[in-house]
């Protein structure tokens, strides 16, 4: 905090004005900027539709019944979008929704982040009438089983989520997970790691923890509408375990009208998506591997001997059976991917063709024991491809020349 308010008082380096004034004001309450002029306004929550993690905090308003003269739900498009200026300046610098703009005592607090944004509003609205227990006290078996389940969610479900949607950031994994195909294996693992913590009376009472909504239900809830609607583009099967499965067709049925309207805002948001062809480009979803197999998906499955040189989840080493030199070997991908060619890598591929490249040195060195060698991608048949699948030539044992034939 300390390092934070130096920055605050410091004109020489950058910080977001209203966290500035935050914690300048905290170290020094008589700050001249706590008598700045402030704009008088209704708490702004920033979101949309579409927004699971939003869906969490519209649910908790929508169950105590809060009116827009309190709380005002606005688009981020209002004042220009998440990543302008007015947005990164004055509500979420992260570029982030959803986003609480509130005034307390004069002043206009930013809140970031779903989690903190449901916990605030459902202490300050958990009295009014209205379905819900938002805020149990601290170290009760509620507030433990709520915060278990949210917690889950937060660090394991939501944390990949964007797996299921999001085109590949550039050079960045879906959390620790190299290809988009470990991380939807793994939400699907983590739905299953779920069912542990939902009590075995489920079955009598129609939300997760009890007879009334908690911020377990709303974290989960708006998470599985998406996971519901996304992963058979994956050829996933949307599967949930006994416990978590009633409860879900509880909150699908029509019973819970906050629910209820819950789901239609987010399809709503995702109808919209599939309007703009969202998933057209994202491999595994719009991007399908149709070729035909070849004889090296013979040899990853075993139908077809060779001799094996290097192995682990992801690539496969053989010798090549047509050796252009003493030592010629073969590094495949274990999975396709539509990598028939070099030319259809796309940004999905670069953890997988960085792992390929990464295990040539190993390889060539330490397994075939080569001083020299060269490698080789030919990409199509112009160039002499004749399987297609990517591989990389691994030749040495004799003088290379130069320029290659």
């Amino acid at each position: 905090l300390s390092s934070l308010a130096c920055r605050a008082k410091c004109p020489k380096k950058k910080m977001h004005s209203k966290f500035a004034f935050l914690f300048a004001s905290w170290r020094n309450p008589s700050s001249q900027r706590m008598t700045h002029e402030v704009r008088s306004m209704a708490t702004t929550l920033y979101d949309a539709p579409v927004s699971n993690n939003g869906a969490r905090v519209r649910m908790i308003l929508y169950y105590k019944d809060v009116p827009t003269t309190e709380v005002k739900i606005e688009s981020p498009a209002k004042i220009g979008g998440l990543k302008s200026e007015k947005y990164l300046e004055e509500v979420n610098p992260q570029g982030k929704m959803p986003a609480l703009e509130e005034e307390i005592n004069g002043q206009i607090y930013s809140i970031p982040e779903s989690d903190t944004i449901a916990r605030y509003l459902g202490a300050k609205f958990n009295a009014r009438s209205g379905p819900g227990d938002f805020a149990p006290r601290a170290g009760t078996q509620l507030a433990v089983l709520a915060d278990r389940i949210t917690r889950h969610h937060d660090i394991y479900l939501a944390s990949i989520q964007g797996c299921l949607y999001k085109a590949t950031p550039r050079l960045q994994p879906f959390a620790t997970f190299g290809t988009r195909a470990d991380a939807i294996d793994e939400f699907q693992q983590q739905l299953i790691r779920l069912e542990r913590f939902i009590p075995d009376d489920i079955k009598q009472d129609p939300y997760l923890l009890g007879k009334q909504p908690t911020q377990a239900d709303v974290a989960l809830f708006p998470t599985l509408v998406f996971a519901e609607r996304m992963l058979p583009k994956f050829q996933k099967t949307f599967c949930l375990e006994p416990k978590l499965d009633s409860w879900f067709k509880f909150m699908t049925s029509g019973k819970d009208q906050v629910a209820t309207r819950i789901y239609q805002e987010i399809s709503s948001g995702l109808d919209a998506w599939e309007a703009n062809q969202r998933w057209d480009t994202i491999l595994g979803a719009g991007i399908i591997d149709t070729k035909p197999v070849t004889i090296f998906d013979k040899i990853i499955s075993g139908d077809i001997p060779a001799d094996i040189v290097y192995e682990d989840d992801l690539c496969l080493a053989f010798k090549d059976i047509n050796p252009v030199a003493p030592t010629h070997v073969l590094l495949i991908p274990k999975q396709r991917s539509c990598l028939t060619q070099l030319r259809y890598a796309n940004d999905d591929h670069i953890f997988l063709l960085g792992h390929l490249m990464s295990k040539v040195g190993h390889i060539a060195t330490d397994l075939l024991g080569l001083e020299s060698y060269r490698l080789v991608v030919n990409d199509g048949s112009g160039a002499c491809q004749t399987v297609f699948h990517l591989h990389i030539h691994i030749i040495g044992g004799r003088a290379l020349l130069w320029p290659p034939g």
